[in-house]
């Protein structure tokens, strides 16, 4: 035994360099606290003589060879050969363990084990990854599209302060459709009243071209007050019917603000509806990553 700082190593040399060879390297290589000291197999071509040189690790096709190394400390012999088992316990060193085959083969079973949890493991990680980024994603665009709607909803309040006070607008400019009512009222009586003064001022003055000089300056006053009248009468309709206009184009707006709002809505819902999907997968993943643990 060698100390690498504090951390004791163990020089390790595998014979046999087939498929549970090559795993045992795979797994055991990079390990600090081991060390591969030597790959053996008759064969320079199997692949864990490959994998070995490419590791830039002796490797050798004779017994004795890699038994005569003085820093051995432990030997796995992955052939399964009672004469390769044999061999090892003739030429090893005093204080060189061995694991025979049967232990390799547990060792073997151990590692491809381990070799496939840390696959599933791996698989999982990437699918948590990508997961991950789409609930991340999601969330995003459900923040964007809250923030729309919450937009939206401003708009919606000030059209609707809006509307209200048009609404208000309209309904002064109808009350003064009261004063058109009257100005009407008044045209008549004025009428009638224009015609018995006239018949009074005839009468008194006993003159007819008298009577009829009356009859026509209160026409004159009466055709006046009607001018104005009209005039009034005309600018309340027009106020009215600006109103109505105004009113309108607002509901119009309304309407298509509301319109968006609810498609904002449906797709903030159907997002969610992602975001419990995605949920009930990661809940099977966290699952499945349990079982493997």
């Amino acid at each position: 035994m060698t100390f690498w700082g504090e951390i004791q190593v163990s020089n390790i040399a595998i014979i046999g360099a087939g498929k549970g060879g090559t795993s045992i390297l795979k797994t055991l290589h990079g390990i600090p606290s081991i060390k591969i000291v030597g790959m053996c197999d008759i064969d320079d071509n199997a692949p864990g003589m490959v994998l070995a040189r490419k590791l830039g690790i002796s490797t050798c096709n004779d017994v004795h060879k890699i038994l005569s190394n003085p820093t051995l400390d432990l030997v796995i012999e992955a052939t399964g050969s009672p004469k390769v088992q044999e061999l090892i316990n003739q030429y090893k060193g005093e204080n060189v363990s061995v694991i025979e085959s049967h232990g390799a083969n547990l060792m073997m079973t151990i590692v491809e084990a381990r070799e496939e949890m840390i696959a599933d493991l791996h698989r999982e990680a990437e699918k948590l990854a990508q997961m991950s980024n789409e609930l991340s994603l999601t969330m995003e665009k459900v923040g964007q599209l809250v923030d729309e709607v919450s937009k939206y909803a401003d708009v919606v309040n000030q059209q609707g302060e809006g509307l209200m006070k048009s609404v208000n607008d309209a309904v002064v400019h109808l009350r003064e459709t009261g004063e058109v009512l009257n100005i009407i009222n008044n045209t008549a009586r004025q009428t009638k009243l224009l015609g018995f003064n006239a018949a009074i001022e005839a009468a008194r003055s006993g003159e007819h071209g008298r009577g009829f000089a009356v009859v026509a300056d209160e026409v004159r006053k009466l055709a006046e007050n009607s001018t104005s009248s009209v005039e009034r009468i005309s600018q309340i309709l027009t106020n009215i019917q600006d109103s109505v206009q105004v009113i309108t184009t607002r509901v119009n707006e309304a309407a298509g603000v509301v319109r968006k709002q609810a498609e904002l809505t449906t797709s903030v819902t159907d997002h969610i509806h992602s975001l419990e999907a995605m949920s009930q997968e990661l809940n099977a993943l966290a699952q499945h990553l349990a079982q493997l643990a």
